[in-house]
């Protein structure tokens, strides 16, 4: 079963005024859908590919438009013991990345650990460097700011140590 709402709740706990209006909102809405699901491994029922951004839905598209109000109006009563303890480990991996991004807007810091992710584990055959591939297809992306990602990731569990990293 498909469930938009944990995302607009746990997009509401970090940013009130989240909108689909917002393209970096948008942005930031299915990244933490991809977030939630595949690194939290909270099933909410939808497949990732790879898009310009970095993982993308389009049915959980579809589904945060289709379902804005009824998820908005629905969101005191998700606020229960299980989804606090995903928004809480949710805002602790994302509060580390932020950390050592301070300059980067939440959509790109989300951007940057969902690609890293995906790029490590869910792609076929999966990158052997995750952050020289995604610099390769974002070269906006700060260098130093995606390998600091990538380390936290690796040191809190959610990325094998890949590549040359494995040499040392």
């Amino acid at each position: 079963m498909r469930d938009p709402c944990v995302v607009w709740f746990i997009a509401y706990k970090l940013n009130p005024n989240v909108s689909l209006n917002r393209l970096e909102d948008r942005l930031l809405l299915q990244k933490i859908g991809y977030m939630v699901q595949e690194i939290l491994g909270y099933n909410l029922g939808y497949k990732f590919s790879w898009y310009s951004y970095g993982p993308y839905s389009r049915t959980l598209s579809r589904d945060l438009h289709a379902y804005e109000t009824a998820c908005i109006a629905r969101g005191n009563m998700l606020d229960d013991r299980s989804l606090s303890q995903l928004v809480d480990r949710f805002t602790s991996i994302y509060v580390k990345a932020q950390s050592l991004c301070k300059d980067e807007p939440m959509a790109r810091t989300l951007e940057i650990i969902a690609s890293i992710h995906m790029l490590a584990k869910n792609t076929y055959p999966p990158s052997t460097d995750p952050v020289a591939d995604l610099l390769r297809i974002k070269p906006y992306i700060r260098r130093t700011c995606a390998e600091e990602i990538e380390r936290m990731l690796i040191e809190e569990g959610i990325i094998d140590r890949l590549g040359s990293d494995q040499v040392k």
